[in-house]
């Protein structure tokens, strides 16, 4: 093993133990958080475990797969919204069940089926211990916006072992933060007031997921477009046409850490763009840039300049977003 490799696989870890684990907590923390409560106190640090040894079993082959068959398993923007809104849905049904708001959601759980009962006939194997498995395995369709970046380094690492070793090694420096979760979980979730807080925390989580998810759809049905028109307020450059630039719209995107700021929110249809993508010290999720409905994704420098030319086809709004859906911008298509 060179020693590049063995750089970038330490590097790998202490991105997940740095950044990743927050990155992670906040799309996958609610999930853990559900599943946490429906377990006995003396039980919560064994199914925590469980989680995360699901989750980094899982990631260590997802990332040898990545380096051996490249981009072909790399999810969509699309794929992962649609994952983001079914995670939301989950951690609303798991915050729902917590409060105990009707008797309804009390019979809210994950079960194995009946037949793989039969085949284990362990007790071991029973329903408390399959979810934590299944939702540490399910992550890998939820990731954030670092474990793409560590997706797509384990891609270009072109090996399964070196692959897996990147991919494993990150999840592995985000545990800590997980298992603490798990470790408060014993205390949250038997003081009232905490676990007033943590059901509202969870609602809060699960609607962001939601709206992040319709933001990687593409959709125009988000809280960012409602609050536009609500309010009636417009972005900077509204209305303005970009210049031409041998017949190509040329739109300027200075990305941030936290948002995205486009010189202008208009386009003709019909015409060819040219998007120039600025960064400058970005380390955050916004540099995973990608246009949903046009299939289009970019991993940008977190200092330097990146440009995507695409042609828009339909009249309405096209969206653009970071990874995660977390930080969004819309373009107006116009005739």
């Amino acid at each position: 093993m060179s020693r590049n490799n063995m750089n970038q696989i330490f590097l790998a870890f202490l991105t997940g133990l740095m950044t990743g684990g927050l990155s992670c907590f906040a799309v996958q923390g609610g999930l853990l958080a559900g599943i946490l409560a429906e377990q006995k106190k003396e039980e919560q640090k064994k199914v925590t475990l469980m989680f995360l040894g699901s989750k980094f079993i899982t990631h260590l082959l997802l990332g040898g797969l990545l380096g051996l068959l490249g981009s072909v398993l790399v999810i969509t923007s699309k794929f992962q919204g649609v994952m983001q809104i079914v995670a939301g849905l989950f951690i609303l049904l798991m915050a729902l069940k917590i409060s105990d708001i009707h008797p309804i959601f009390r019979n809210f759980t994950i079960t194995p089926p009946k037949f793989i009962f039969k085949l284990l006939r362990k007790e071991s194997r029973s329903a408390a211990s399959f979810a934590p498995i299944v939702v540490g395995f399910l992550t890998i369709l939820i990731p954030c916006g670092v474990t793409q970046a560590m997706m797509l380094l384990s891609v270009s690492s072109g090996s399964f072992l070196y692959g897996a070793l990147i991919l494993g090694s990150f999840v592995l420096g985000t545990t800590p933060i997980f298992f603490a979760l798990g470790i408060a979980s014993e205390k949250i979730l038997s003081i009232k007031p905490l676990k007033v807080f943590a059901v509202l925390a969870m609602i809060y989580l699960a609607i962001t997921s939601i709206n992040s998810g319709q933001v990687l759809r593409g959709s125009v049905h988000t809280w960012q477009n409602y609050k536009l028109a609500i309010t009636g307020s417009e972005p900077v450059g509204s209305g303005q046409v970009p210049n031409l630039q041998d017949g190509k719209q040329i739109v300027t995107i200075d990305v941030k850490s936290t948002s995205y700021k486009a010189s202008t929110n208009t386009l003709k249809v019909g015409v060819p763009v040219k998007l120039i993508l600025k960064t400058n010290n970005v380390f955050s999720c916004a540099r995973s840039f990608t246009i949903p409905s046009l299939n289009i994704s970019k991993l940008l420098p977190s200092t330097g300049t990146e440009i995507i030319e695409f042609t828009p086809t339909k009249l309405g709004k096209l969206t653009f977003t970071c990874s995660m859906g977390m930080y969004s911008g819309v373009f107006n298509i116009i005739e």
